[in-house]
């Protein structure tokens, strides 16, 4: 089945966004601003469809993820994400 659109979502940046992506457990969603912006990249909650904050905007995103005080899990911008044995 096809995608429906269901809602959309007021961006804080002025000039649009030109990349998303989504936290490794899905929980949220970083919405980039347009290259060269002034913006920051938004962090949404994606199941309260709701702003959670700003981040410094960048071509480049990492996630790291810490379980009793080890490297647990790595994602990137990508969506490539990586489990420690």
């Amino acid at each position: 089945m096809a995608p429906r659109f269901k809602q959309r979502l007021a961006l804080r940046g002025r000039e649009g966004s030109h990349w998303v992506t989504f936290a490794i457990d899905g929980d949220y969603a970083y919405v980039a601003p347009n290259k060269n912006s002034e913006d920051a990249a938004e962090i949404f909650d994606v199941r309260a469809h709701r702003s959670a904050g700003l981040i410094g905007s960048s071509e480049d995103m990492i996630e790291i993820d810490f379980a009793d005080g080890k490297i647990s899990r790595v994602g990137d911008q990508f969506g490539i994400g990586r489990v420690q044995r």
